[in-house]
Parts: C-alpha cells; sequence; structure tokens
C-alpha cells in the first residue's frame, strides 16, 4: 500500500470532496509544494531495478514465445550490453549465443556476471554496422536498439542480415507512454545519446517497412518503464508488401 500525500496541510475528517471538484488553482498548489523532493521521490519510485527488469521481462517473453519452440538455437543479440535478453533465451531453450557491443564497459559487466553462461557465450567487442559473420542465426535479437537510431532501417537490415531464412527476430524497444516519458525526465543521467520513444504501431511501421513480417506483439507490464516485444520474420523471398 502507498498513501500518496496530502497537498495542504489538513486533517482527514475535515476534507471536503466539494472544494476537490471545484478544481483547485493549480499554480497555487504548485507554490506550496516541494519540488524539489517530488523529483526527489519520482526518481525513488521510477528506478531501475535489476531483479525486477528480469522478472517483469520474463514474464512478457513467455507469452511473446508461446507457442514456438527452439532446440539448442544459435543466438546473435545485437548491441547486447549484459546480454540479457539472450540470457533469458538460453535460460529456455539452450543453444549458443554470440554477443556484440562496442562498449567494453558492458562486456566487463558481462563477464563479472557471466558465471557458467560463458561456457555458451561469445562475446565481440564490434560495432554492429562493421559487422562481418560468415555464419546466420536461428534467432536475431536485441533490446533497447534501434530506438537509438533516427534513420531505423539500417538498423532492422542488420537483423535481417544474419537471420536464417527460416530464423525468428525478436526487437524490445522501450514505448512511448505517460510511464515511459516520466521515467526518462526524472533521470536525465540515461538521455546522454539520441533516443525515440515508440507508440507500438510505429515500432510496426518500421519492422514492417524494413519488409519483416510481424508474429507477435506483447507488451511489458509492472516495470519502471514500458517496453514492448515484437516477434517477426523475414517474408518469403521475393514477397514484399504491395
Amino acid at each position: 500500500m502507498f498513501i500518496t500525500k496530502v497537498s495542504e496541510n489538513i486533517l482527514q475528517e475535515n476534507f471536503s470532496w466539494k472544494k476537490y471538484f471545484l478544481q483547485p488553482d493549480e499554480d497555487e498548489v504548485l507554490k506550496a509544494a516541494d519540488l524539489g523532493n517530488i523529483v526527489k521521490n519520482t526518481r525513488k519510485h521510477l528506478q531501475e531495478n535489476a531483479s525486477l527488469m528480469v522478472f517483469t521481462l520474463g514474464k512478457m517473453m513467455l507469452k511473446l514465445m508461446q507457442g514456438f519452440d527452439f532446440k539448442n538455437p544459435e543466438i546473435l543479440e545485437l548491441g547486447a550490453a549484459t546480454g540479457l535478453l539472450t540470457k533469458w533465451l538460453l535460460s529456455q531453450y539452450g543453444g549458443k549465443a554470440l554477443l556484440v557491443d562496442k562498449n567494453e564497459t558492458s562486456y566487463r559487466a558481462f563477464v563479472s556476471k557471466a558465471g557458467n553462461l560463458k561456457k555458451s557465450v561469445t562475446y565481440l567487442i564490434r560495432d554492429v554496422f562493421n559487422l562481418d559473420l560468415e555464419k546466420k542465426f536461428d534467432i536475431v535479437c536485441s533490446f533497447g536498439l534501434i530506438e537509438h537510431f533516427p534513420e531505423k532501417t539500417g538498423i532492422i537490415d542488420i537483423h535481417q542480415k544474419f537471420v536464417t531464412q527460416s530464423g525468428m527476430i525478436i526487437i524490445l524497444v522501450p514505448l512511448d507512454t505517460p510511464l515511459s516519458r516520466a521515467f526518462f525526465e526524472v533521470h536525465p543521467e540515461l538521455n546522454l545519446g539520441y533516443r525515440e520513444l515508440l507508440t507500438v504501431p510505429e515500432v510496426k511501421h518500421f519492422l514492417k517497412q524494413a519488409n519483416l513480417e510481424i508474429v507477435k506483439t506483447q507488451v511489458s507490464v509492472g516495470y519502471a518503464y514500458d517496453y514492448v516485444g515484437i516477434l517477426c520474420k523475414k517474408k518469403p523471398q521475393g514477397k514484399t508488401d504491395g
């Protein structure tokens, strides 16, 4: 339970619903409010939480992947950071994975927490736009990657380039919702690079524009910001929209 802070110093028994619905002067209420403390508390309420992320991601992915089965797939995660999405996929399906990220700090963070996972994962420190791989993968995925690029086709095409014709692409991005906007608004330390918060229709539009077939969509529930997972695949060769 969480009890919201009363804006005026009044006793509960003197509370007036009539006054409540008279639309009090918003500016007057804000003048009396401790805005600094409100921001501080909002940051605390909407903070990153690794355990909660693992929990909400797991719930969302179970729904997204329901009805699909992979046996020891080859997985590629682009812009992988610590490989959170890949860790879930390996826990469900087994297999081997290649994580790609150009940030050495992300690599060190992965190594510090990987444990036995290192046996199943190779980590390549490389810009995904300079990625030259001979093999293709059963699953190509990313979490929080495509929203950092104003032009989406190029980064989505890299997903397509390395997935097998029968493979699946999984793309997760933060959603444009009031909750997500509030989260990033009160965490300026996270806004050090370009990021677009996208609606579900916008994400679908970019994927369709890249000639991908959308198979399933699932939105997260319960985290500090909202994100969406979209499962998609290549269209049969020679087939395009229109």
